[in-house]
Formats: C-alpha cells, sequence, structure tokens
C-alpha cells in the first residue's frame, strides 16, 4: 500500500490552508452552531414550562453537586439510628480483630424542616411559575447546607487490627508506624456566638437554623489514623457520634498497644 502523503492534505483547521479557506469554514461552522443553539433553546424553553421537567432539572443539578461530596452516603445510611455504633470481632486469618462501623444517618429535621418554607415560597408560583422552580432550588440548597458536610465518610467501614497494623478502607499502616489516631470533628460547622432572641436579637430562622446545625454536628465526628512520618492523616471512619468515636479510639489503641507489647516481648 502506498502511504498517504500527509503533507499535502492538511487538517481541516490547519494554519497551512489558505485565509479564505479558513474564513469559509469557520462562517459555515458560526453559522451551523447559530441554528443548532437556537433551535436547542426553543425546544428547552418548551420543556422548561412543564414544573415536572423543572423538578428533574433542579433534582439532576443537585446531584450533579452532591454526589462529589458524598450524596449517595445519605442514601445508603438514610435508615440507620441517629447514634453511630461498632463491634469489635476476631480475625483469625490476621491474628487481630476486625470493627465493623455503622455510622448514624444525618439529621431527619434538616431535611424535613425547610420543606414547609419552601413549600409556602412554592405557592406562589400560582403568579409566577419562575417563584415554584426557586423554591425547589432553595430547598436543596438549604438541606444539603446541613446534610453534606461530612457526607463523604459517612458510610459503613471495616477496620482491621492486627500485628501486621491498621488497614481501613482506604489506608494500611504497619503497627511499629502508627503515630496517632485522633478524633476529628467533620461536619457542618456552628457557630458558638451565643444568639439573643428578641427584637434587637437574631431572627427566629437563624435560631432554627443553629438547631438544625447542633443536631448534625452531633453526628459528625470521624476517627483519624495518621503515620509516623507523615503530616496528613486518613480517615479511619465517619458519621459517628461523640461517644462511639471516642471508644473506638480507645479499643484500638488497646488492641494496638497489645500487638506492640507482645511483639517486643517476641524479640
Amino acid at each position: 500500500m502506498k502511504p498517504k502523503n500527509t503533507a499535502t492534505s492538511p487538517s481541516f483547521l490547519s494554519p497551512q490552508r489558505p485565509m479564505w479557506q479558513r474564513v469559509l469554514i469557520w462562517g459555515v461552522i458560526v453559522f451551523v452552531a447559530f441554528n443548532v443553539l437556537s433551535l436547542v433553546f426553543v425546544l428547552a424553553g418548551n420543556l422548561l414550562s412543564s414544573g415536572l421537567v423543572r423538578f428533574v432539572i433542579t433534582v439532576a443539578i443537585f446531584l450533579a453537586v452532591a454526589v462529589p461530596f458524598g450524596g449517595l452516603n445519605l442514601l445508603h445510611t438514610w435508615g440507620n439510628k441517629a447514634t453511630a455504633e461498632f463491634n469489635r470481632s476476631d480475625d483469625p486469618a490476621k491474628g487481630g480483630y476486625l470493627y465493623r462501623v455503622r455510622p448514624a444517618r444525618a439529621s431527619w429535621l434538616a431535611v424535613l424542616v425547610p420543606l414547609p418554607l419552601c413549600a409556602l415560597v412554592a405557592l406562589w408560583g400560582v403568579y409566577a411559575s419562575w417563584v415554584a422552580y426557586a423554591a425547589m432550588t432553595l430547598y436543596f440548597v438549604v438541606a444539603g447546607v446541613f446534610v453534606l458536610p461530612g457526607a463523604r465518610h459517612r458510610k459503613p467501614v471495616t477496620i482491621s487490627v492486627s500485628p501486621h497494623g491498621i488497614h481501613g478502607e482506604d489506608v494500611a499502616v504497619p503497627i511499629d508506624q502508627i503515630a496517632e489516631l485522633e478524633v476529628r470533628y467533620g461536619g457542618v460547622k456552628v457557630s458558638e456566638d451565643p444568639l439573643m432572641p428578641g427584637r434587637n436579637g437574631v431572627s427566629t430562622s437563624a435560631m432554627v437554623g443553629r438547631g438544625l446545625g447542633y443536631r448534625q454536628a452531633a453526628r459528625s465526628f470521624m476517627l483519624t489514623l495518621r503515620g509516623d512520618g507523615e503530616s496528613d492523616a486518613h480517615v479511619l471512619a465517619g458519621g459517628l457520634t461523640l461517644p462511639c468515636a471516642e471508644n473506638l479510639q480507645r479499643d484500638i489503641e488497646n488492641a494496638v498497644a497489645k500487638f506492640r507489647s507482645a511483639a517486643s516481648t517476641a524479640v
């Protein structure tokens, strides 16, 4: 087969083409794009006149934003208890323990309380349809502010602690390189400034928001592990209530101390 001489056939938009050819090509592209986009806008305008389509679009946009932050974990743990818990069992394969951790669910109130407010706003959609669309958007924004922080780590995990080290879902640290186990807060940030109700104080919505934030914050702790010589800690488990996180930390530290003592005695 005779090889093709590409030097004599410049690419579609190659600078090697004469100026008049490039101007003609770009003119055709702009003309086609303008007509196609005009048709798309007309079709989109017709579709957006449907309330159901607007709702679907709003949900799709929310999911596109929420999924990278762990939004699906909120759905998977929706039926969990309001308190996190764990159980320890023997691991004959590694000669250690397995910790199965179940996180607390997100606060139901953080999801349900904004509904009446947004439903009231949506009623004005009778006079202006865009108001109903704005109300749906407002609901997802308000609910997302409370439930998305920390959602990435709100999932069931199994932690292996053995003479070989600590192994989690995304972390593995040898027993002699474990530097620190720490309980950290990893959820919605709640201001500690006092709120003063009344004429010269804060609004009722601010009081409600503070209450919802505290309810979500109480179940947004996580247990982290830092290896020797590492500046950043790895998350072992998240979405925990404080007693569960502290008990899990204490139990794992006792197991690590036991295995280290056994290793030093053997030497």
